[in-house]
Parts: structure tokens; C-alpha cells; sequence
């Protein structure tokens, strides 16, 4: 993993609640009915990315295991955080989107509702975390 922290730009709001199901770090949640963490399937309510069960011993790439306790930091206008985006050429302000299973992927500005912009210049080979400059709206 490229990052080992998901909190990028200092500022800390976070949440703690139980995960609803494995829970993979970087990943986009909201809190559920149950109050529990949830993976989130569309763009509704507040928006979080998880962070690693550190406080468990668990790594970057480790998932938060489903009943466990979970910290998650909250999404707003201008904070860069450290979100898991699926292989792909990711450059300074590529458009992201909400992907597959709460994670990022490259948007398209006219076509996809875009939740930030990716402030890292790589090609990943494989699910990894890019830093992202969310925008309003999210």
C-alpha cells in the first residue's frame, strides 16, 4: 500500500461504530439503520472513509472484521483523504467517482456525479490508495 494512513490533511472528524461486514481501510461508508458502518452503494447521507484497526493491530490492507469496532473519518468539501481505487493511470486532478464495493474510480466530468479529484500522478497494478481532494456535494 502506498499510504499507511487514510487522514491525509491533519484536520480529524471522526466516528466510531461497529462495522456491519468486513470492512477493507480507504473504503466509502455511511452509517446504517443498525448505526452500524456500512459500505456505501450510492452517494446519500453523510459520507465517510474508513480508517485501518489500528487500535485492533490490523494494517492498512487489513479489513475491519464485521461487528468489530471501526474508526471512520468524515468527508467534506477540501479534505484530502486516502481513498482505495481500483487499478488504473490516475493524474493530478483526475476525476474521481463512487466505484464498485465504496471504493473510488476514474470518473468522467460530463457523464458520472464526480466525489473529488485525485491529487496523486500513478499507475496502479492493483487496488491501492490514491490521495483525493473531495469536492462539495459529497
Amino acid at each position: 500500500m502506498r499510504y499507511r494512513r487514510i487522514n491525509l490533511d491533519g484536520k480529524s472528524v471522526t466516528e466510531t461504530r461497529l462495522a456491519a461486514a468486513n470492512t477493507l481501510p480507504g473504503v466509502l461508508v455511511n452509517i446504517d439503520s443498525s448505526e452500524e458502518f456500512a459500505v456505501v452503494s450510492a452517494l446519500s447521507g453523510r459520507i465517510y472513509v474508513m480508517h485501518p484497526a489500528s487500535h485492533q493491530g490490523l494494517g492498512i490492507s487489513e479489513a475491519v472484521p464485521a461487528g468489530d469496532s471501526g474508526v471512520a473519518e468524515y468527508v467534506e468539501e477540501g479534505r484530502e483523504l486516502a481513498l482505495l481505487c481500483p487499478a488504473g493511470a490516475y493524474k493530478k486532478d483526475t476525476p474521481i467517482k463512487l466505484g464498485t464495493a465504496g471504493k473510488g474510480a476514474i470518473g468522467v466530468e460530463v457523464t458520472d456525479v464526480i466525489i473529488g479529484y485525485s491529487q496523486d500522478e500513478v499507475t496502479l497494478t492493483a487496488d491501492d490508495l490514491i490521495r483525493v481532494r473531495f469536492r462539495s456535494g459529497v
